[in-house]
Parts: structure tokens; sequence; C-alpha cells
């Protein structure tokens, strides 16, 4: 598949630096497109693990049923593997950092890229982390902003976009070309906002239905059941948050208390509790759901547990 908005972004070369998830799934999602990417993680074990992945999942989940194999070919084909950053984003035009939703992290990772990769656009896929707290490490802010995707970005087509303060119209206008061409709605964000626009939303809800949880007013899985029913949705609060991974799931609430050293926004005891017990979400089998197949993919599910019988 060519790409009909290369000319007007300018973007041929693509670098993830973080091969997680998010990183997997936006790479593979560039590669589909027709852009040529390269992965980066210094884990060799996780740039094995993402390929893998890329490979038998997420590629044919992004090209469809009717996918064909040399269509997946060509798209594995645009992908490079590479354990050193240097090597990874020399001579790209864009860079998306997909690492670990930690400021410090982030600011040390932009540092270095800003040095290997001065031409290049540099973008941070940080869901609550606005790119204005690491602008001061990187030469010509100018070219930095946040470019927010979401998990799955076959089923999620979207993309925000929010300034670092100082990112010029040229940028985000291309990078709003860039992201309608990968098959995204790509709003930009006015202003700086805190968790930009959904996930400014959705945090409102997720420490809500936490607290309802850690209060005891309800189980996960009532909440659950009871937003599918209201919203008529195929998941809920919890199912979401074990989706994304619970750990990840802290460590964005400690990033916005952080912001706002509120008390009341440190991260709920109950995921707390549930992070110490090995309980990750998808990731490692076990959340606030088993899985694979969670409670709530089954149609009995919504009709809530059985009650017993009179004469039990």
């Amino acid at each position: 598949m060519t790409d009909s908005n290369a000319v007007s972004d300018g973007i041929g070369t693509v670098a993830i630096v973080g091969s997680g998830t998010m990183g997997a799934q936006i790479g593979a999602l560039i590669a589909v497109r027709g852009r040529n990417v390269r992965i980066h993680d210094a884990s060799p074990e996780a740039l094995d693990r993402a390929k893998t992945r890329i490979d038998k999942e997420i590629l044919p989940a992004i090209i469809g049923p009717s996918s064909s194999l040399p269509e997946l070919q060509a798209a594995r084909n645009r992908i490079t593997y590479a354990g050193l950053l240097q090597e990874a984003v020399t001579g790209v035009d864009l860079v998306i950092e997909a690492v670990k939703e930690d400021l410090d992290v982030k600011r040390e990772v932009f540092a270095d890229l800003s040095r290997f990769a001065p031409n290049a656009i540099l973008a941070t896929n940080s869901s609550s982390i606005p790119c204005a707290r690491f602008a001061d490490v990187v030469t010509n802010p100018e070219r930095l902003l946040n470019m927010h995707f979401f998990a799955p970005v076959w089923v999620r087509t979207m993309l925000e976009l929010m300034s670092s303060g100082s990112t010029t119209d040229d940028i985000l206008q291309r990078m709003k070309a860039f992201g309608d061409s990968l098959g995204l709605v790509t709003p930009i964000v006015h202003g700086q906002s805190k968790g930009f626009i959904i996930n400014r939303i959705w945090r409102a809800v997720k420490r809500e239905s936490l607290r309802v949880v850690d209060e005891g007013v309800a189980s996960a899985e009532d909440v659950d059941r009871l937003w599918m029913l209201f919203f008529q949705t195929g998941y809920a609060p919890f199912g979401i948050m074990d989706m994304v991974g619970l750990d990840v799931v802290r460590d964005i609430e400690w990033s916005y208390q952080r912001e706002t050293v509120d008390p009341t926004d440190k991260p709920s005891g109950t995921l707390l509790k549930m992070i110490e017990a090995g309980k990750l979400g998808e990731k490692s089998g076990q959340g606030f759901y088993s899985h694979p197949n969670p409670a709530y993919s089954q149609a009995s599910f919504l009709l809530g547990p059985t009650s017993a019988s009179p004469d039990e």
C-alpha cells in the first residue's frame, strides 16, 4: 500500500523507541501504511518478542481478514529492529518514543534523541505526560510534540497531537497529515492539557471506578456489568485497565499525583495490592479478570452471578 501523503508530510522513515505493546502496534501500523520503520529496544529479548507479535498477531490484525501473504511480507520487510538507539534513529524523519510512563526515563531518552537525531521531528506517545516537561533537554523544542496513539491501533483509530508549547504550526500540520495518512482521526489539542482529550476524561472514570471498589461499594465485576448494560459496550473500566496493564495504570496515576501534589490522586490501594501480587492484567494472565477469555467476554456475564435458590 503506498502513502498518498508522503510528499505533504515529508516523512519517509520512522523510528520507534520502545518495543512494548504500544511501540509494536505503532510501528506495525506505520509499516502497513507504506513507511519504513526502525524499532528499537535496549533489551534483545524484548525486541524478539516484539518481532514475533508483529509478524504473527499485529500485522494480520491491522491488514484484516483479507490479508494476503505478499501484503504481510511487504509490511514485514519495511520493519527493521535495532538494539542500539543511535543506529535506530540516525537519519530518520520522525522518532516516536514509547517507553515507560516515567518522566525521568523520558527526559533521559529525549536528551539522547536530541543528540542522535538532530534533524528529526521528536514525538512522545505518552498517555499522560505533556512533552513540555522535558522540552528543556531537546535542542530546538519547536520540533517536539505529543503524539498519543491508542491500543489497539486497528480498533481505536485516533491520534491526539499536542504542542510542547514551542512546536511550530508547520510541524503540527505535517503530523496531522501523517496521522490522516495512517487512517487515524487526528485532532490537535488546543493549549496544554494533562491527559490531552480522551485520557483526561478517561482518568475521571478510571479513578471513580477504583474508588467504588476501594470503598467496598461494589465489585469490579458489577461496575463493569452495569457499565456495559448502560452504555451497550463490549467492555468497561476494569476490563480496559486489564488491557492497558495495571502497572501502566499505576504509573499514569503516579504521574498525575506528582503533577498535582494532591494525596487523593495517589493510585488506588486495590490497584497497588494487585500489582504487588503480580496481577498485571492481560500480559500476566490475571488482573481484575483471568485471561485469555475474560469473564466479561462471555454472554452470561451480563446476567450477573447466579443467585442461590430458596431451598439452598
